[in-house]
């Protein structure tokens, strides 16, 4: 045949594969098509429940657009993925006329590291394969053949051809010099496909996705190679976990059953390598295993959940009244917290207090979801509609000691919280936990939900002769009991001397009345082999409130010579003060004698203010007669309420890291009466201008009958970098006094701020306010 007799044949072949694959495709759509008529046909002919027709049609609907979304989002993030850094970086800024360094303004860019990966991912995926085939499965089909199922293997194992991702990696220079520690953000959207076989049945997950910030700690540092005696690896937040579910499974990719194996993916992760949770990989032999794989938290965060006020309805009745049964989940790394439900309110007051470990202090958050309670008979919250979220930073918790304020609630359209946050330090003294004992009773007037003064880190290292005198050899675990808190180790297998080297945090209410109760248990027979008790209270007489290396004698024991060696330390908590000033938190407590409370929360007034109010008056009255003296004092209340003598306002104003402005409303002094002499009802209104649309309006709580009201709301803002320069922040005091409903409220001050000038130096500051720049409008 000709070179042109060959080419027409390939034409002719691939004209008619297509053919044959269109044809396909449309006796398939005419066979769904009578099957869906057929079964409506045969529904009416037996005069079924029209009720069974709809909830099948109804799900599939549901699952139809569950999976076109999570298509794109898949598209998306793999498209990503696969780009090239240069050309997002494009695409970016064509739409925000961002700079390049700009993009990513905390952390370096490495994309020399993606190109390493995407070389070695192939490599990688034949390591994993032969991972699974010969040492996963083999071990797999061990453990399942004590509940007599065999048959089980690995049908598909496809690592697939898009590796993961890092964005950016920021290396931290402000550390001890024993550590280095770094985060990078991580994502993987990958092809992956894994498909397993048992009992002739096959089900499996394809299209992983996996996104968040990760943290690797090396240390501590030695002199021998590698120079790093050990790496922690883990999340500082839940990471974002989606997959796709092929075969038998695939009947559970439905809503609400879907969200329950999600949960229980995020879960099993964050178990294993979420903050409190760390991977860690020992490398050198000679260093302090305790400190690498259980080391002890920086501090404990006291949350208090106070009330919400504005709440979206969600419960929409007649006429379009309407209310919510609201509850908040609270998250700080795999620690979760959730308020009780307050039924048909969109202003709930729960009061609800809980306390938190934080190990690290830099680029955690606390995230805290409200949602609105709706029934499901899954117990998911499938059901339950969403009314907003808020974020607190850690860091900003730590340096201020104690943050008590209005947060308001974002993707929502009103709402906010009032959150009280204390930051607890952890002391070696127990002279301390007499004050503490004290601050939990005065704090368990507000709140039901227990409070703790102290944390106990146990470290089960081992146990020596459990079962000598008996054939069979045990599986044994420790199960540790504090309070209403268990926690157990990992089981080690067929071993009369088992080594755990793992360690766990209880918080303890009081150590003087509390006890730690170990048991050592046999997995197999669930027979316990051994049990101890250990008073807390004789850590207390410990010069550091340690015991290192303890061997305990384990009651019940076979042979009666069983020991388990621990080692326990205590630390009492310790409320912490504000470490500086200057970005909007509360001062620093103030002990005076013979100083009222109120005079403790005022503000010190500045050098400026101190001569205008104290020396220049002195000296001027004791030259002038008495009669010129009101004359003086009254100049002297002028020079305080600003240089329009309208008062003066405290704000904070700042920048914060996730492209947002923060304004904090303090509080306002020296406002003027009206003319009859009433106190004014203030409240302060702030717009971003330009903008004047509902969506910028801010506003605070209006006090009653008060010339000097204290406020100490947080209001967010969300704007881009390269559009900061464009804002001004419009500030308003206003006199809400009035019957009438309609009736304007007048503008008591005004203050107007350029975004673009902003000191992140200065950050908190007194503003003199003016007369009304132009007419406002509530």
């Amino acid at each position: 045949m000709t070179e042109g007799e060959v080419h027409t044949a390939e034409v002719a072949d691939d004209v008619g594969k297509a053919y044959g694959e269109w044809f396909k495709g449309y006796i398939r759509l005419f066979g769904r098509r009578c099957l869906e008529w057929l079964l409506v046909y045969l529904f009416g002919y037996y005069n079924a429940s029209f009720g069974w027709l709809m909830a099948p049609l109804f799900f599939l609907v549901l699952r139809d657009k569950r999976a076109k979304e999570k298509k794109v989002k898949f598209d998306i993030v793999r498209s990503l993925a696969n780009a090239n850094e240069k050309d997002v970086l494009f695409e970016i800024q064509r739409f925000s006329n961002l700079p390049s360094w700009v993009t990513f303004p905390d952390m370096e860019r490495v994309e020399w590291l993606n190109k390493i990966i995407r070389q070695l991912w192939p490599y990688a995926g034949h390591y994993v394969k032969d991972l699974c085939k010969y040492t996963i499965e083999p071990s797999i089909r061990d453990a399942l053949k004590g509940y007599k199922i065999s048959g089980f293997q690995f049908e598909k194992i496809i690592l697939g051809d898009t590796p993961p991702r890092f964005s950016g990696v920021k290396v931290y220079d402000d550390t001890s010099r024993h550590e280095i520690i770094m985060d990078a953000d991580f994502a993987y959207a990958g092809d992956c496909k894994f498909e397993v076989r048992m009992a002739r049945i096959r089900a499996g997950i394809k299209d992983l996705q996996i996104s968040g910030r990760i943290r690797v700690v090396m240390k501590p540092l030695v002199r021998q190679v590698p120079l790093v005696g050990g790496l922690q690896v883990f999340f500082l937040n839940n990471p974002d976990v989606d997959f796709n579910l092929i075969g038998v499974a695939d009947v559970f990719d439905m809503p609400g059953i879907s969200d329950i194996l999600r949960s229980i993916v995020i879960e099993q992760i964050a178990n294993m390598m979420v903050l409190p949770n760390r991977f860690p990989i020992q490398l050198v032999d000679d260093i302090n295993v305790v400190e690498l794989k259980c080391p002890m938290p920086a501090g404990v965060i006291r949350l208090h959940v106070i009330e919400a006020k504005n709440l979206m309805k969600m419960d929409v009745g007649v006429m379009g009244m309407g209310k919510s049964d609201p509850y908040c989940i609270l998250y700080l790394g795999a620690q979760k917290f959730q308020t009780k439900t307050i039924n048909n309110t969109v202003n709930p007051k729960w009061d609800y207090c809980c306390e938190a470990s934080a190990n690290v202090i830099r680029r955690q958050r606390i995230l805290i979801e409200c949602w609105d309670y709706d029934y499901s008979p899954l117990k998911s919250y499938e059901n339950d509609d969403f009314l907003g979220r808020a974020n607190l930073d850690v860091y900003s918790i730590w340096k201020n000691g104690e943050m008590d304020m209005w947060v308001p609630l974002s993707d929502a359209k009103s709402g906010r919280l009032h959150i009280r946050a204390t930051w607890l330090d952890l002391a070696d003294a127990s002279n301390l936990l007499e004050v503490q004992l004290e601050e939990i009773r005065a704090l368990q007037n507000l709140t039901k939900n227990p409070l703790h003064s102290s944390v106990l880190l146990v470290w089960v290292d081992s146990a020596k002769k459990l079962n000598p005198s008996h054939k069979s050899i045990p599986d044994p675990f420790v199960r540790l009991h504090v309070g209403n808190s268990t926690m157990e180790t990992t089981p080690r297998l067929r071993t009369n001397d088992p080594v755990w080297e793992e360690g766990f945090t209880f918080l303890v209410r009081n150590p003087k009345t509390q006890e730690l109760k170990v048991e050592v248990i046999d997995q197999k027979t669930g027979q316990v082999q051994g049990k101890a008790e250990i008073d807390l209270n004789t850590l207390l007489r410990e010069k550091s409130l340690e015991i290192v290396g303890e061997e305990y004698i384990l009651s019940g024991a076979s042979g009666g010579l069983a020991s388990v060696k621990l080692t326990l330390t205590l630390r009492v908590f310790k409320t912490a003060q504000k470490r500086d000033d200057g970005d909007g938190g509360p001062k620093e407590k103030v002990e005076e004698i013979g100083v009222t409370a109120a005079e403790h929360l005022k503000e010190s007034p500045s050098i400026d203010e101190m001569i205008c109010g104290t020396v220049s008056p002195i000296m001027q009255m004791a030259a002038l007669p008495t009669g010129t003296q009101e004359d003086h004092l009254r100049k002297r209340v002028i020079c305080n309420a600003g240089e329009h003598n309208l008062g003066r306002i405290q704000l904070t104003v700042k920048y914060g890291p996730r492209n947002n402005l923060v304004i904090v409303v303090h509080k306002v002094e020296y406002l003027q009466k009206e003319e009859d002499g009433e106190l004014p009802d203030p409240y302060v209104k702030l717009y971003l201008l330009p903008d004047r649309s509902k969506d910028s309006k801010r506003k605070t709580d209006v006090i009653k009958d008060d010339c000097s009201p204290v406020y100490d709301e947080r209001f967010e803002y969300s704007v881009a970098p390269n559009e900061l320069t464009q804002r001004t922040l419009d500030v308003c005091v206003i006199n809400k006094k009035g019957l009438l409903h309609f009736q304007r409220s007048s503008v008591m001050g005004q203050i107007r701020l350029d975004c673009g000038l902003l000191d992140p130096n200065k950050a908190t500051e007194w503003y003199d306010l003016r007369p009304e720049i132009e007419s406002d409008s509530e």
